[in-house]
């Protein structure tokens, strides 16, 4: 996969996530955090994302993927344990959206770097797929030297630029 790093605006962005488990779970936070309305594909989710449920969070369409058309999606999440599933819901929205295979990266058009965020300050790493737990280290070492301080300068420059 032959990646560009960009920003994306994900408020009121309709984001769905086949899966419900750890990863789905990790994912619909990613999403959530970005302001996209998430909604859940799956028979059963993990705990947290039922709290999300119950809180008006997030959606969740409790049933098995069978193909539904996944058109109203701006953005796709394969993340079930079935790289079948995960196959077929990549066929079905590669075409004409962004999509995010978990376990087959390069079924997708997109993956989510490891991120470390200091307000205004965003740092993203990515080893193209290769080895996320590999970007993790990185981004967790970046944070040691970008600690909580830089929040506080980089608003500093944002409110200078912005007078």
């Amino acid at each position: 996969m032959n990646v560009t790093p960009f920003m994306v605006d994900l408020e009121g962005k309709q984001a769905v996530i086949v899966g419900g488990g750890r990863v789905a779970c990790r994912k619909a936070l990613h999403l959530m955090k970005g302001g996209a309305r998430v909604t859940i594909i799956s028979p059963e989710v993990h705990p947290v994302l039922q709290e999300w449920i119950r809180a008006g969070k997030i959606d969740w369409k409790q049933k098995k993927y069978t193909g539904d058309k996944l058109e109203d999606a701006w953005v796709v999440v394969a993340a079930t344990d079935s790289a079948d599933v995960n196959r077929r819901v990549a066929l079905s929205a590669r075409s004409h959206q962004l999509v995010n295979v978990v376990d087959q990266p390069e079924l997708g058009n997109f993956h989510t770097p490891a991120k470390l965020n200091r307000g205004r300050l965003i740092l993203a790493v990515s080893t193209g797929g290769a080895s996320p737990t590999l970007a993790c280290k990185i981004r967790d070492h970046l944070a040691k030297i970008y600690d909580e301080s830089w929040e506080k300068k980089v608003e500093d420059l944002y409110q200078k630029r912005r007078s």
